[in-house]
């Protein structure tokens, strides 16, 4: 019997074995993909529609299981009023797509968002973060909610950083990835244009530098430099770095998280 839906005007994608389906799951797991592509998949009813709500995000596709997401279909509704292309799928299709165990049933192609770098950087209030090298996701997804929430212009990432757009990174993020102006830079080019635009470069040290509460955090723009959770900042990063900045510690921990101390120097920085 034909399954009922209220698109009939849609075929359903059936088939875990189509080439698209590989096509999405490929895009969901392949970094060198989504950079090629320049498109990433998000996934979920609060993500879809945050992407939905910003106007510079060019969605282009929306898939949908209407068994998973049924009756709430007012996110396809949407999709469809804006000329969203749209996909309709079967539950064995979206489960496979997905990267959750209990899938909602709504995903969308979206374009990454593209920033121009010198519109963040000459800003003359701008406080931003840059990532020298943070392996784990979940720690650049911290980073980038702390920094949307705290009101900073912009992260910036450089190599060695875990792509903050594969799957735990957008599940963590959801609108703060699509909101917050993402700069992704070769160290030796960020620095270069570090010093182009006079922009104030800061490392952030467990010991030995400035206690947090005392440093100056006026002159700006400048950018919060937040090392690996091993190794630190690289050599080169922490050499042109020309203050330091440190989180002071009691007990026996000889560090916090990266992202942990970012997020606290940051909302310290905002005042």
């Amino acid at each position: 019997m034909p399954e009922s839906t209220q698109f009939p005007d849609l075929p359903l994608l059936s088939s875990p074995q189509n080439q698209r389906v590989k096509d999405y799951v490929a895009l969901r797991n392949d970094g060198n993909l989504r950079r090629e592509q320049q498109r990433f998949l998000l996934e979920g009813r609060r993500a879809v529609a945050a992407a939905l709500s910003l106007p510079h995000v060019h969605i282009h596709e929306v898939i949908f299981c209407e068994h998973l997401l049924s009756p709430e279909l007012d996110l396809v509704l949407q999709a469809r009023d804006r000329r969203i292309p749209l996909t309709r799928v079967s539950k064995d299709v979206f489960k496979k797509i997905a990267d959750v165990m209990t899938p909602q049933g709504i995903a969308a192609v979206v374009q990454i968002p593209q920033w121009r770098a010198e519109d963040i950087l000459r800003r003359p209030d701008a406080l931003l973060v840059a990532a020298c090298g943070v392996q784990d996701p979940g720690n650049v997804g911290t980073l980038i909610r702390s920094c949307e929430a705290a009101g900073a212009a912009g992260l910036v990432t450089l190599e060695g950083t875990a792509d903050p757009f594969n799957a735990k990174g957008v599940r963590a993020t959801a609108a703060g990835l699509l909101a917050l102006p993402i700069l992704r830079f070769k160290t030796d080019d960020f620095l270069r244009t570090a010093a182009q635009e006079r922009l104030r470069l800061v490392a952030t040290l467990a010991h030995g530098g400035v206690p947090y509460r005392q440093f100056d955090w006026r002159a700006r723009p400048l950018a919060l430099c937040i090392g690996s959770e091993g190794a630190g900042l690289p050599p080169a990063i922490a050499a042109a770095c020309r203050e330091q900045v440190s989180i002071p510690m009691k007990g026996q921990a000889e560090s916090l998280n990266a992202a942990v101390a970012a997020s606290i120097l940051l909302f310290e920085a905002q005042g």
